[in-house]
């Protein structure tokens, strides 16, 4: 366990948090982290997308692949 410094104003709405949801105040940092985690993700997936658009060869590469997958078979023909 450490402690962590942070003003009255930030202490207080993690501790409303924890009351309202009923978890410890570290379990309410923890939910954050993890939210901030998602979206820091989810931007990194948005930013390789722009990349890939931005190069026409790549994006119609991306696109054709993409298609392919989601125009397979979802069991065999043999089945």
């Amino acid at each position: 366990m450490t402690t962590v410094k942070v003003t009255v104003e930030l202490r207080d709405r993690i501790a409303f948090r924890a009351r309202n949801r009923r978890l410890s105040q570290a379990a309410v940092i923890a939910l954050a982290l993890e939210a901030l985690d998602r979206r820091d993700f989810w931007v990194s997936v948005q930013k390789g997308y722009d990349g890939l658009r931005v190069d026409g060869e790549a994006w119609a590469d991306y696109t054709r692949e993409r298609d392919a997958w989601l125009a397979a078979p979802l069991v065999s023909p043999n089945q």
